[in-house]
């Protein structure tokens, strides 16, 4: 195959599409071949762009850990961060990811504060230098729309320009005479995004100020509606900033699709199923090296909230093989590795690796590659 071919293949085999569920021809992938070629011609980086990342779910007492991200978030940068040095290998000058947050787009719509988003963008950030994630790169709303040229703004500048971001958005993008209920009737696509809004919307919003007060079913069934429908509208104008912005990237979605105009990407993969995005959910990591989508509500009961810096970062399954008899911490790193700490003691040497530590991190090994002990003697 040639470059151009070499270089889709790889992307399409990061991705999931609902008419290729027994792996057969990305649907859209012709679409992105000159895009591609575009760059391969020039000996240039491969563009993406991916629309993600907007905040945690709005319902912290059953979805999620908190309003920062965590390990759901590191593992799904993790796994862009691959694909870029996939392509790397065969295309020595490799690829970036292009994020543009979503947040500030719905966030109004659902009850977050734009503080909070801000936050999250932030800490996000953060996450990807501190991993050395180097492939990928951020843009705000406020960068999309022509707001401002700056990369960091404070958190006040942030919030100042948020209203205008959000008139240019529509102002600029929103196609003439768009339709949320017809689109939704007619474009596969849109139907699909719609689907999903309903199904995070439904949990989301009863712990939202938007439902503050609202009595019955049926108006909160309304309310979920209304709220999706609205976010849809909103998001045919950010998709067509997106393609306007970045007319020679190739574009992934973390929504479900059918591929004819995208990659659907999900960004912690699953054995059976398109998993759910990591803002709207906790990571459960097993003993078998198993990481696993969920609602915290699901996983309180037979999983432990581990901490990191502080704060809660994942569930992990109380197997016998994390109880070792000398102090030690664990830090799941992606794709699927494992380092094992010694804590220190004051006043004690390090710890030495003995028999039984030896037949945990054999039975560690067999789920999780590599497992790698750090400050034993």
């Amino acid at each position: 195959m040639d470059m151009t071919s070499r270089i889709l293949t790889i992307i399409q085999g990061y991705g999931h599409n609902e008419e290729n569920a027994e792996g057969e021809q990305w649907v859209g992938r012709a679409k992105f071949v000159p895009r591609v070629q575009k760059h391969v011609d020039s000996n240039a980086p491969i563009e993406l762009v991916l629309p993600a990342f907007p905040w945690k779910s709005v319902n912290k007492v059953e979805k999620v850990l908190g309003a920062l991200p965590d390990l759901g978030e590191e593992l799904a940068l993790g796994r862009l961060q691959n694909l870029c040095e996939d392509i790397q290998e065969i295309y020595p000058p490799g690829a970036y990811v292009t994020i543009t947050s979503d947040g500030l787009v719905y966030s109004d719509l659902v009850g977050i504060s734009s503080e909070e988003v801000f936050e999250y963008g932030l800490n996000l950030r953060r996450m990807a230098e501190t991993k050395g994630y180097d492939r990928l790169k951020f843009m705000r709303i406020m960068n999309l729309v022509g707001v401002s040229d700056s990369i960091q703004l404070t958190k006040e500048e942030y919030v100042s320009r948020v209203d205008e971001s959000r008139k240019m958005l529509v102002e600029k993008y929103m196609p003439k005479d768009f339709d949320a209920r017809e689109a939704i009737s007619n474009d596969p696509d849109i139907n699909l995004t719609y689907c999903g809004y309903i199904i995070f919307l439904n949990k989301d919003l009863k712990y939202s100020p938007v439902t503050a007060n609202v009595t019955t079913k049926g108006e909160y069934k309304r309310t979920v509606k209304r709220v999706a429908s609205d976010m849809i509208t909103r998001g045919k104008a950010f998709a067509a900033a997106i393609d306007a912005n970045f007319p020679d990237h190739v574009r992934l979605s973390i929504h479900r699709s059918t591929g004819a105009n995208k990659l659907s990407f999900p960004l912690v993969p699953q054995p059976s199923h398109f998993s759910m995005t990591p803002w709207h959910c906790c990571l459960a990591v097993t003993s078998k090296g198993q990481f696993r989508t969920a609602h915290a509500v699901e996983l309180r009961e037979s999983f432990d909230v581990i901490e990191q810096e502080g704060r809660p970062y994942y569930y992990r399954d109380r197997s016998d093989v994390w109880k070792w008899d000398v102090p030690v911490e664990f830090e799941v790193f992606y794709p699927r590795g494992l380092y094992v700490r010694a804590k220190p003691v004051e006043g004690e040497a390090a710890p030495t690796i003995g028999p039984n530590e030896l037949a945990k991190i054999k039975q560690l090994s067999k789920g999780f590659s590599p497992v790698i002990p750090l400050g034993f003697a």
